[in-house]
């Protein structure tokens, strides 16, 4: 079954207008843009480049060397991809990126202190319900564009409408809305593959905010997904990897484990 961030029209919807580059050597595809003076390189998927566990990392690299591409950088997903090992041996920059928050199945689950006091205290406020994106496009919209003014987010992670619209008719993401009253104050999407529950992409307004609708959501998805062996929480905002990150230390209540991400990248001409 093909990673959900390694399908040819996932890489499609993030950007419309350029044409994805299939990697037959990593079992994925990879986004391709124009570069100043001629020519294009690639980068990997948002929010992480799903290659496969047995992918030839230099037959990857040889067929976009293949396709023209000059330059190549990713993030791939550190569960799911080679190892540090063999991604430092193939890529001449690999370095640590950003530590993502996980729970492992195996370990015992149970969220800190506050985050159980805020769980109860969210689930007496709101209530969680799984939702069809289809029906909510206009609201999620309206939340996500919150959360790009509030945090001047730019680039990739600032998605059009058609990337929206795929995850609304993708049937592998589920997303969850908490209402306050009748209002939904929050929404969040995630996503399971092959064991692992990921945390996709989540947005709250003022009202979800004052009320903890985040908290309520995170344990509803955790239930949900009681089939998953992992749950990737994700990292700290952005790029960053402070551990003082508000958001990162929201999840790090949740996490009983965690894993790092590596940046790589190689010039291919």
């Amino acid at each position: 079954m093909t990673h959900p961030y390694a399908a040819e029209d996932y890489l499609a919807s993030l950007a419309p207008d350029q044409p994805p580059a299939r990697v037959e050597g990593w079992g994925t595809w990879v986004l391709t843009r124009p570069i100043a003076g001629g020519g294009r390189d690639a980068a990997g998927a948002y929010p992480r480049a799903a290659i496969a566990p047995d992918a030839d990392l230099a037959a990857g690299l040889d067929d976009l060397r293949a396709a023209g591409l000059v330059s190549v950088v990713a993030v791939p997903d550190p569960l799911f991809a080679p190892g540090p090992e063999a991604l430092g041996k193939a890529f001449s920059l690999c370095r640590p990126f950003k530590t993502h928050l996980i729970i492992e199945r195996a370990k015992t689950y149970s969220p800190n202190k506050h985050h159980r006091y805020e769980i109860k205290r969210a689930q007496v406020r709101c209530r969680v319900e799984i939702v069809r994106l289809a029906d909510h496009l206009a609201g999620w919209t309206a939340l996500y564009g919150g959360l790009i003014e509030r945090h001047d987010i730019t680039g990739l992670a600032a998605f059009g409408q058609a990337y929206f619209e795929y995850l609304a008719r993708h049937p592998d993401f589920v997303t969850f809305a908490a209402y306050v009253g009748d209002d939904i104050a929050a929404m969040a999407i995630w996503v399971e593959h092959a064991g692992v529950a990921y945390n996709h992409l989540g947005a709250s307004a003022a009202l979800g905010y004052a009320n903890g609708a985040s908290y309520a959501i995170y344990d509803a998805a955790i239930g949900h997904f009681g089939g998953a062996e992992v749950f990737d929480l994700g990292g700290a905002a952005g790029s960053s990897d402070d551990p003082n990150d508000g958001l990162a230390r929201f999840k790090r209540g949740f996490a009983n484990a965690e894993t790092t991400a590596y940046l790589c990248g190689a010039v291919l001409d």
